[in-house]
């Protein structure tokens, strides 16, 4: 069975969400390459375009304005690591001592978390409440299996310490023309 590379699950319409912000900005940046040639496997937290969309919405901002953040940015959202919805739930497991671990955890008691470290180099915190949560964004669609690795769509950006949304404001290439 072949299995296709991110660029082929950045590209294709096989889930319900889209990925091509994502995957212009990969390549923008060179990490489309990067990730097509790692030798390794990787896990990679997907924004759909719906979460660069709701972005946009609330502040203009141009994410090509400094290049460099952009890659830490995109970095943050690429774990060195194979790790499917299992995989978290038994680094859970293990962190935590408990013979069995439930999705849904019982009222009142304390969100489990993981902490892995990104290709940004910073700490990317995995909870485990209700459901999985990646720093502050949910996973909508798990498990998407590529060639060496796996995809997780979540609903958000996630941003590194230090870096925000705000660091990308400026002059919006394609905004609207003011009228004079």
């Amino acid at each position: 069975m072949h299995m296709w590379d991110i660029s082929d699950i950045l590209l294709a319409r096989t889930t319900p969400f889209t990925f091509n912000a994502l995957h212009c900005l990969l390549r923008a940046c060179g990490l489309e390459d990067d990730l097509e040639d790692y030798a390794d496997f990787f896990t990679l937290f997907a924004p759909p375009d719906e979460a660069f969309s709701a972005l946009k919405e609330k502040s203009p901002f141009d994410l090509m304005k400094d290049i460099d953040k952009l890659r830490l940015l995109l970095n943050f959202h690429i774990v060195p690591l194979k790790l499917s919805v299992d995989d978290l739930q038994d680094l859970f497991m293990q962190s935590h001592g408990e013979p069995e671990l439930k999705l849904m955890a019982d009222q009142g008691e304390r969100p489990r978390s993981v902490t892995l470290e990104t290709l940004s180099g910073f700490p990317l915190h995995v909870t485990l409440d209700a459901d999985i949560r990646v720093a502050d964004a949910h996973i909508l669609h798990a498990d998407i299996l590529t060639a060496n690795g796996v995809v997780h769509v979540i609903d958000k950006l996630i941003w590194p310490p230090g870096l925000s949304e705000a660091c990308f404001h400026g002059n919006v290439p394609f905004s609207k023309a003011e009228e004079t």
